[in-house]
């Protein structure tokens, strides 16, 4: 284990600082590219877990990580454009689902492949090893973090 120094801190601080940069850099690169399309990241990845037959809008603030109030304000935009409807869902009524329309499916017919392949580019930096040791890590770091907040 590294050990620390005086000007850094510990590896695990610069570990987690060089992460945050890194999501931010990320989150950066999402913005530059979806602005043409006048969509936020998380407008992207709503339509992105939308599908025509519907999603449950809980279901998608679950995968997306989002609350809900800031949701549906999303939604809200989405609809507002005309690509997601909301319709109740035929099994349970209390459920809300969000739909893509033609015009919300085209555009993440076109958007899904080009953002894929730019998401691969960057990652492509790494070694596929390099990847998968990467993806080990912040999986069991995930997982502990999980794991700790279960316990409180």
């Amino acid at each position: 284990m590294p050990e620390e120094t005086p000007t850094s801190g510990s590896f695990a601080i610069e570990t987690y600082r060089l992460f945050l940069r890194l999501h931010r850099r990320f989150q950066e690169l999402n913005r530059d590219e979806f602005r043409p399309y006048d969509l936020s990241t998380p407008q992207y990845a709503i339509l992105a877990h939308t599908t025509e037959e519907g999603v449950p809008l809980t279901q998608i603030g679950e995968e997306m990580l989002a609350d809900n109030s800031n949701l549906t304000r999303l939604v809200d935009r989405l609809e507002a454009r005309g690509l997601v409807r909301r319709a109740p869902d035929p099994r349970d009524r209390r459920v809300t689902l969000v739909q893509l329309t033609p015009e919300g499916a085209a555009l993440i017919a076109e958007l899904r492949p080009r953002h894929r392949a730019l998401v691969e580019s960057r990652m492509g930096h790494a070694t596929p090893e390099q990847l998968a040791a990467l993806h080990d890590a912040l999986n069991t770091i995930y997982r502990a973090l999980h794991t700790i907040e279960e316990e409180h």
